[in-house]
């Protein structure tokens, strides 16, 4: 592996459209001794109805300018290609535009979903059939090579992220499999799209459905430009339990604990992934803030 840098994740919800809270989070990063920094352009107030405020991208472009971070960007999460709405397809050029705007190579994507998160509780009626998410796949697939072709122009890739399963809703999206994630990138074939590798979400979804992690790792390793660590102990929850609190108690759900804590095998992942060339950002919940510079030194420890 040849690491350029760990970065962490600048938490969205903790910015909620603040500069200040962005430049207390910086200095804070900066001391702890991270070299990068993934930012969302919703987190820092750039994005509004799936378009650029530019006043405030040169806003953020001018407080980044004070210090030496790399970036990668993370666009927002409900952003979904297979939706057909023209607010996820600027919203997804919106965000291209941020990454370029602040020197990122790098923006992440979730992967596109048949059943959308806001959709979750109403499944049981709007669940598509197999052949309508053909449809879909299809979608998604002419969408992203459009999108990379945009992509080149700025001079960043599109890094699909994989998915986390939940108990409720099965088979929501079709990257909770490594291997159909993989599948997918082939499909589009485009040198600016490829992927983001989320432990946590792969090993939650390995558990829930039984599948070989290691070798779904191996699968999709000639594709991934990005990587978000993090620990859980693979147990899935419900789409509607959002109180950490509770249950981290409990060791449930996508948790985004510092590596070391849970059972995610972060040494035998990056061991299939010896062809990866990129930095690794450890994406970690905000309530495990005081334990930011941990989270850094066992990852630095499992590098080397």
């Amino acid at each position: 592996m040849n690491i350029h840098g760990i970065a962490i994740n600048a938490d969205a919800g903790v910015l909620d459209g603040s500069l200040a809270i962005l430049r207390r989070e910086l200095d804070y990063y900066r001391e702890l001794g991270f070299t990068q920094v993934e930012l969302a352009p919703h987190g820092a107030g750039a994005i509004y109805g799936g378009r650029l405020d530019q006043s405030r991208v040169k806003e953020v472009q001018a407080l980044l300018a004070k210090y030496s971070f790399r970036y990668t960007v993370h666009g927002s999460n409900p952003l979904n290609l297979m939706s057909g709405d023209e607010v996820d397809r600027q919203g997804f050029i919106a965000s291209m535009e941020f990454t370029a705007a602040i020197g990122a190579e790098i923006m992440v994507y979730h992967a596109g979903r048949y059943l959308a998160e806001e959709n979750f509780l109403f499944a049981s009626q709007n669940h598509p059939t197999p052949f309508e998410k053909e449809v879909l796949w299809e979608q998604e697939c002419t969408e992203l090579q459009k999108m990379g072709d945009i992509a080149a122009k700025y001079g960043i890739r599109i890094a699909v992220e994989n998915a986390r399963p939940y108990l409720n809703v099965p088979n929501y999206c079709y990257a909770e499999s490594l291997e159909e994630l993989a599948r997918m990138i082939e499909a589009v074939n485009h040198s600016q799209v490829g992927i983001t590798l989320d432990t946590g979400h792969a090993y939650l979804a390995a558990c829930h459905y039984g599948y070989d992690l290691l070798a779904g790792i191996s699968r999709m390793g000639p594709y991934v430009c990005h990587i978000h660590l993090h620990d859980n102990f693979g147990r899935c929850c419900a789409s509607w339990e959002k109180k950490q609190y509770e249950m981290a108690a409990m060791g449930r759900g996508d948790m985004h604990m510092p590596i070391g804590w849970g059972k995610v095998p972060a040494s035998e992942i990056l061991d299939r992934l010896p062809q990866y060339h990129g930095s690794i950002t450890l994406e970690m919940r905000p309530r495990y803030r005081e334990h930011y510079r941990e989270a850094l030194n066992n990852v630095q420890a499992l590098l080397g």
